[in-house]
């Protein structure tokens, strides 16, 4: 199991009224794995700036309901009541989806319990006007199609391994979530303090090629900056807040002077591509890993952002309890299997995850083995039910990954305080070719054992741009193995010891990389080296200390990767209608079309749909000859149809 042996129960060993858009550069981080490259944003004088109209007032629970005075919002009763749950909303601003938006306000929320939520409400949902929905829990806004940030007040710290608040370290009750379309994406600790005074609140919403860029700032501090949110595509949204109070705890929600802003509408996103690899997969003692060949998008074409969705559904009685290691792999073109999304099973929850893996991209092109693991070969004849599934997202990037070198991949062995890891790790020198504009370093490490788990581990990169310089020109990386956010995972609860902090990982989660940006010391054409020093384990207080040999038990799981970056080759605008079946003395099979070809243009006309494709065929009537485009693989195929019905099954996932 992931957690080296121990059990459920076992206790670890310690250890900004001027609004203005956003402008993400062309090599701006994206958070949910790994760094992309987006295109600048809309200058200010794009934009729209507006103070919401008086709100719609609604009271779902105790109290004398919420009360608005002038551009003051008091969402929750001067005297504390608890068990409140209360709503404003305000009549639509901003009319259609639009590329950017963002609010302004200050707010003021007392400790205590339960806290508040700032809704984006959908108006496909919940309509242009009126209040904003019943939530059954206010610091948790999960609404259909809309995007929230919840501000909780109420994580009360607690010793009971079993929990489900798991805050066992007594960290800052002052957490702020991310929410979209019924489902908690992430919660952090606020960096300062916003409880009791009013603090100034400002959200921005910067869509780009996938999802969009968030920055949440709390009493002057980013909580959250250009968080990447994937699948947050732009769409109409009408301002909304909730607040509640717990049946034992209470607080106060007040917002001031609310104001919005919002850039030019944007046009339709093309519907992305879709592959799905795994669907419902079930481990067990005898099948711990799935693999499959699948047909990729050819490297050829272009995609600003590939998105990687891995689901752990209820199993039942086949559902293993325990947190395992697992990972989603691919074969690269020497036959190597390299890992490029581990993650940890939950103890029994099911999860969701949505994963960038587009600086991975040049090995999610063309024919490709993937490879889905979970589980073991001796627990019970119990494993994990598990999707697996791919979006490429239409887009042409500023600058494209090129090339992924693998340096560290395996399992490193602690062994003793005097070798710590170090025999796994041995330095590795890269070529890197003049074509490189920019390069990133992708760690994931996983500690393990009762010691590796639940211990820090130091650890130091030092990247030397050209070998052939003198020693001096090294630059080193510090960094420490150790996650205190696990109690805030939003798979949550689990059963077991899950909120206990570890070294990198989580249960119910996915491996969170360490990036290193080595691109302002890159020296392209010359052989740069990497090192990777990891320290000795420190027990400075753990009584009773660990003996030598449980130290010696501990392992990392490591894969390390340098991703190289040039400028954007001349990509083609990837088609989307994929052919699955070709009927036999068809139009479509007189022009040599085949099932697995892709339909890109009919009459000169792009098509995203099969209605495009009717629009098409009807507008073209009877011509006598209709030219088309295909495409097999990265090949580009010009083709004449005759009028009328093709003759195909299509598929636009």
């Amino acid at each position: 199991m992931a957690g080296g042996g121990h059990k459920p129960g076992a206790r670890p060993a310690q250890a900004r009224r001027t609004l203005r858009p956003m402008r993400p550069s062309a090599l701006a981080a994206f958070l949910v794995l790994a760094p992309t490259l987006a295109p600048s944003g809309p200058g200010p004088a794009q934009a729209e700036e507006r103070a919401p109209p008086a709100p719609h007032l609604a009271a779902y629970g105790a109290g004398e309901g919420p009360r608005a005075e002038g551009r003051t919002l008091h969402l929750l009763d001067a005297q504390g009541t608890p068990g409140q749950s209360n709503a404003a909303g305000y009549d639509l601003a901003f009319p259609g989806a639009r590329e950017w938006f963002g609010l302004r306000a200050r707010v003021r929320v007392a400790p205590g319990g339960d806290g508040g939520s700032v809704l984006f409400l959908a108006t496909r949902a919940f309509g242009r006007r009126g209040p904003a929905p019943f939530l059954p829990s206010a610091v948790e806004p999960n609404l259909a199609g809309t995007f929230a940030v919840g501000l909780d007040v109420h994580n009360p710290p607690s010793q009971e391994p079993f929990t489900p608040w798991g805050n066992y370290q007594d960290l800052p009750q002052r957490e702020v979530s991310l929410h979209l379309d019924g489902r908690e994406l992430v919660k952090r600790v606020a960096p300062v303090e916003f409880r009791g005074v009013p603090a100034d609140l400002e959200v921005r919403v910067q869509h780009v090629t996938g999802g969009a860029e968030v920055t949440v700032a709390l009493a002057g501090a980013k909580v959250y900056d250009r968080h990447f949110v994937p699948g947050l595509l732009p769409y109409e949204w009408r301002l909304g807040f909730a607040a509640g109070t717990r049946p034992h705890a209470a607080t106060h929600f007040e917002v001031h002077d609310p104001v919005l802003d919002a850039g030019p509408e944007a046009a339709p996103p093309r519907p992305p591509l879709g592959v799905a690899v795994f669907d419902h997969v079930l481990t067990d003692n005898r099948t711990t890993a799935y693999a499959r060949e699948v047909d990729l998008p050819p490297a050829s074409w272009a995609f600003g952002r590939v998105l990687l969705t891995l689901s752990i559904h209820d199993a039942g009685e086949a559902w293993d309890e325990w947190d395992r290691n697992g990972e989603v792999s691919v074969k690269d073109d020497d036959g190597r299997t390299l890992g490029i999304v581990p993650f940890i099973t939950s103890y029994r929850t099911e999860c969701h995850w949505v994963v960038d893996v587009t600086p991975f991209r040049p090995l999610l092109a063309g024919r490709r083995t993937i490879e889905l693991a979970a589980g073991t070969t001796f627990y019970k004849n119990r494993g994990y039910r598990m999707s697996l599934a791919l979006e490429y997202h239409h887009g042409a990037p500023a600058l494209e990954p090129f090339a992924v070198v693998p340096l560290w991949h395996g399992t490193a062995h602690y062994r003793s305080q005097e070798n710590h890891f170090r025999d796994f790790f041995g330095p590795r020198e890269v070529a890197v070719p003049r074509q490189t504009r920019a390069a990133r370093l992708f760690v994931t490490t996983t500690g393990h054992s009762q010691v590796g788990e639940f211990t820090p581990s130091r650890r130091t990169v030092v990247f030397t741009p050209d070998t052939a310089a003198p020693e001096a020109a090294s630059i080193a990386f510090d960094n420490v193995l150790w996650r205190t956010d696990v109690y805030l995972n939003p798979n949550r609860p689990q059963f077991g010891t899950w909120h206990f902090a570890r070294a990198g990982w989580a249960p119910g989660d996915v491996v969170r990389p360490w990036w290193i940006d080595l691109t302002a010391h890159l020296v392209p054409g010359a052989t740069a080296r990497l090192e990777y020093h990891p320290q000795p384990y420190e027990f400075p207080d753990q009584q009773p200390r660990p003996t030598p040999e449980q130290v010696a038990e501990a392992t990392h799981v490591v894969r390390a990767y340098l991703i190289l970056y040039r400028e954007a080759a001349e990509l083609v605008p990837a088609p989307v209608l994929r052919v699955t079946n070709v009927e036999g003395g068809s139009n479509a099979a007189r022009a040599g079309i085949q099932a697995g070809d892709y339909l890109a243009e009919y009459d000169g006309r792009r098509l995203d749909s099969v209605e495009d494709l009717r629009a098409a065929i009807a507008q073209a009537g009877a011509k006598p000859e209709v030219p088309a485009v295909t495409y097999r693989g990265a090949e580009r195929r010009a083709v004449v149809l005759a009028p009328g019905r093709l003759g195909v099954g299509l598929s636009s996932r």
